[in-house]
């Protein structure tokens, strides 16, 4: 041999030996485990091979048994293992220095995911970062071959528990060499319920994309089947679903946590308003995904609600979720579905809402559609909304809705327009409604609709509110309003009485005469002020404030004043009419009223009263008034201290101005079984008479009338109307006059004795001393008798009797007049005042005087002289009657 086949030879044989030598190393445990400790190092994970070999060849294969990789610390080991895997490599491009793979096949592979209660997962720590380039993989076989996979997913949170096997499809058509395909078969339990599904992923590793296709599973008793793709290789993440479901319970998988209500959580200066921040909250991940969604969903279960017949057609694109077709009905027990169609796109700006919807609703419950966002209780709307939201408020364009929330006893019916302010955008809403079952119309213009139910913010409210004929008008800020939490502003009411507003409030308000007042309204922890009230009820006005506290039991204290009260206008408060004249000022109702009585000729209604408002409201009140106006009767000011508890009024002191003297009174009044029970306690102290006879359009008799009156009065009642009361009146009154004069005329008028007031004036006389009057009534069970009846003049004694029926409103009085002296011309005949007590009339008993015209026209016949005996009073009257001091003592008694 020479010496260069010695060399070649040479070469040839240091090749083999270096070629064994390498072919001994990849076989060796040494190579072993340098692979070992490449995939640990890649995984950070402990990776453990059983056993390898190489089958030398072309190509050369690569195989390795038993590949294990260890599992977190706190989870079941191993993650993962590997039965078989073998690499097959192009020996070709192997010598070239590439590597090419033409066949990758994966025999058996078992892997196990699992998720602790707190939500941490044996995979977090591989897929906390974004791979890097010595990370990705860069190779991808030609032929990639996956049998017998099983992949088990354990989580303790959400109680799911699968078995899923995956292997590649013996079907090679539509094999793309970039794409592994891989046919799924899952099934186990998730919450209780069992699980079930197919598909086939296809999966491109290196664009970072997979999808499910064909996908039909089932939960429980639902179906669920379409398409499901998404591309991690795009700038932004990118979803697609097609997917048609029976049944879906997104409370099964927590993402709907219980949220922090909009009302509890602290709000921070500048930020934005909390259902601002609870939607944006809920929307803020959109601007990390892009997606295209199909979805159809026989019933859809979030946050404790239930949607039916769901479907959505939407796109999601740079951070906006533009909405094509919502539709979905809203079953709640056994009520007809309510439907919600919508479309519009809704975004997040700098951590606000911002939207642009349309939606026709039919009775939505907004409290259920919108429970993942913490709102409270929000009630229902009906009708064609069209809404922009911007800077935390709504606005609206050609919105017409029907609103109700029966917690708050309110009912709405309205349209929406939104316009700008200089103070900030206003909705300017029209429309009526009703509040506890009382209707009434609006015109408003408010806030941001939804700031309705923050608590940190007031809440702009402007325009006017009508019930019937009250209306209502208020400029001023409420924080939620219709919940009441704070109320401030000028206000102005007017109406037709305030107990027309008692079933509204809840609180016992009088009936008075058509009524206006204004004042400054401050409304704060169940405590509503009003300063500076001014106004007017009926002819009279008032001022003064009032302080009211509601809660269980409402209590009112109130400091009202009158410059002028004309008297009647109080009388609505006991169930009467006021006056109703030309010059008079009532409503509608109390002119029904005095036309019911006027037909019926009663003093007295039985127009029921209230009691169940006396039952139900505490009420202090001191008023006073300076000067009083009344018929027929000269008050001067009134003042009386009220309290009203537990159902129990009573009036101490009472007091009022009359004829430059005082009438004093106790009265107590007891609301608390079915008809009313009390009693009155009355005492008149030097009661001019002249200021009487002047008030009682005398004032010619008054100029020349001197005299002092004085009584008292004790009187027990019960009923439930005016008419009640008065029929079944128990007590006695007492009066008594003594000194002074009394004009002649007026003597003369009780007893009609016109021959003595002829003479009088023929004399020249004018007035009569009066000596002592005296009267006492008693009343038992409505029929007040007069008990005693004496008057004492100079001229007369006078003396009376009978009775008053205040159930039939009926008298039947009788007065005789007896002549001190032998007067001439007399006709002391008895005079009737009888009747109903609305109208009575003044009789003279005629049989006593057609006696007397008779005997005059006998004696005219037998001797003209003695015609005139009949008409002549022998006198004798100083024996009438119990005389002064009798009287004045049984009064001082």
């Amino acid at each position: 041999m020479n010496k260069v086949a010695r060399r070649i030879v040479m070469a040839m044989g240091a090749a083999l030996l270096l070629s064994a030598a390498l072919a001994l190393f990849l076989e060796s445990g040494w190579f072993r485990g340098w692979l070992e400790e490449q995939a640990s190092a890649q995984l950070e994970r402990e990776v453990r091979i059983g056993h390898h070999a190489i089958d030398w060849g072309l190509p050369l294969t690569l195989r390795l048994d038993d590949v294990r990789v260890a599992n977190a610390p706190w989870a079941d080991d191993p993650m993962a293992r590997v039965h078989e895997l073998t690499v097959t490599l192009d020996v070709g491009a192997l010598l070239q220095r590439e590597i090419e793979l033409e066949r990758v096949a994966i025999d058996g592979p078992e892997m196990l995911l699992q998720r602790r209660e707190d939500g941490t997962t044996n995979i977090d720590d591989l897929i906390d970062e974004e791979p890097t380039e010595e990370q990705e993989l860069a190779l991808w076989p030609e032929a990639f071959v996956v049998e017998r996979g099983r992949l088990g997913y354990r989580d303790a949170g959400r109680d799911v528990d699968l078995e899923i096997a995956f292997e590649t499809p013996d079907d090679p058509s539509g094999e793309s060499p970039d794409e592994l395909r891989l046919d799924l078969d899952g099934e186990g339990r998730a919450q209780g319920d069992p699980v079930g599904f197919q598909g086939r992923l296809r999966l491109a590793p290196e664009a970072r994309r997979g999808a499910i296709e064909g996908l039909q599973g089932r939960i429980g008793d639902s179906r669920l089947e379409g398409r499901l793709a998404l591309d991690l290789g795009r700038t932004t993440p990118w979803l697609g679903a097609e997917l048609e479901a029976d049944a879906l319970d997104l409370d099964r998988w927590g993402l709907f946590e219980e949220r922090e209500a909009a009302g509890d959580a602290p709000q921070q200066a500048g930020a934005p308003p909390a259902w601002d921040r609870g939607v944006a909250r809920a929307l803020e991940g959109l601007a990390a995904y892009e997606a295209d969604l199909d979805l159809a969903l026989g019933r859809l279960r979030y946050a404790g609600q239930t949607l039916h017949d769901l479907a959505v057609e939407a796109t999601l694109e740079a951070g906006r979720l533009s909405i094509a077709r919502l539709q979905a009905l809203q079953q709640l027990d056994e009520e007809q579905p309510r439907a919600l169609n919508a479309q519009g796109w809704l975004e997040v700006e700098e951590q606000r809402l911002m939207a642009d919807l349309q939606a026709q609703l039919d009775r939505i419950d907004l409290t259920a559609a919108l429970a993942p966002f913490g709102l409270g209780q929000l009630g229902t709307l009906d009708g064609d909304l069209n809404t922009r939201v911007v800077d935390g408020g709504l606005l609206f364009e050609n919105t017409a809705l029907d609103y109700r929330a029966p917690h708050w006893g309110l009912a709405l019916s309205f349209t929406a327009d939104s316009h700008a302010r200089e103070e900030g955008q206003r909705v300017h809403l029209v429309g009526e409604g009703s509040y506890e079952q009382e209707p009434f119309a609006f015109d408003l213009q408010v806030g941001p609709l939804l700031d309705l139910a923050r608590p940190d913010r007031p809440y702009p409210v402007a325009g006017e509110l009508a019930s019937g004929d009250t209306r209502l008008w208020i400029d001023g800020s409420a924080v939620q309003p219709f919940a009441l939490e704070s109320l401030e502003g000028s206000a102005r009411l007017e109406g037709p009485s305030p107990a027309e507003l008692t079933e509204l409030t809840g609180i016992n308000l009088p009936e008075l005469p058509p009524y206006r007042v204004s004042g400054y309204l401050n409304y704060r922890d169940d405590r509503l002020d009003i300063d500076e009230l001014d106004g007017s009820f009926g002819d009279s006005d008032v001022s003064g404030e009032v302080h009211l506290h509601f809660g269980d039991r409402p209590r009112l204290r109130a400091t009202l004043a009158s410059r002028q009260l004309e008297a009647d206008d109080l009388l609505p408060m006991l169930g009467m009419s006021p006056e109703t004249g030309a010059d008079e000022t009532a409503s509608a109702e109390q002119e029904q009223w005095d036309a019911e009585e006027r037909r019926a000729g009663r003093l007295f209604p039985d127009r029921e009263w209230n009691l169940e408002a006396l039952r139900n409201t505490d009420i202090v009140l001191d008023y006073e008034a300076g000067n009083v106006q009344a018929e027929h009767v000269p008050f001067e000011e009134l003042s009386l201290a009220l309290e009203l508890e537990q159902g129990v009024m009573r009036v101490d002191p009472l007091r009022v101005g009359i004829g430059d003297g005082q009438l004093s009174a106790s009265w107590m009044m007891d609301a608390r079984r079915a008809a009313l029970e009390g009693d009155l306690r009355l005492a008149l102290e030097q009661v001019n008479l002249s200021a009487l006879l002047d008030e009682a359009g005398l004032p010619e008799v008054a100029r020349d009338t001197l005299g002092v009156i004085g009584g008292r009065g004790d009187f027990r009642y019960h009923g439930r109307s005016m008419h009640e009361v008065m029929a079944g009146l128990d007590g006695e009154l007492e009066l008594a006059m003594s000194q002074g004069w009394l004009d002649i005329i007026a003597a003369e008028l009780l007893p009609l004795n016109v021959a003595n007031a002829l003479v009088a004036a023929l004399a020249g006389e004018d007035q009569v001393q009066l000596e002592c009057t005296y009267l006492r009534f008693a009343a038992a069970d409505g029929l007040a008798d007069l008990d005693q009846f004496f008057m004492a003049t100079e001229i007369a004694h006078f003396e009376g009797a009978g009775a008053i029926n205040l159930a039939s409103e009926r008298m039947d009085l009788a007065f005789q007049g007896h002549n001190l002296e032998p007067t001439l011309f007399t006709g002391n005949s008895p005079v009737e005042l009888k009747g109903a007590l609305r109208e009575p009339e003044v009789n003279v008993i005629t049989e006593e005087l057609m006696a007397r015209g008779a005997l005059s026209l006998l004696g005219a016949v037998v001797a003209p002289p003695l015609a005139i005996l009949p008409w002549v009073d022998p006198g004798g009257g100083e024996q009438v009657g119990m005389g002064c001091e009798q009287a004045l003592e049984e009064f001082e008694e």
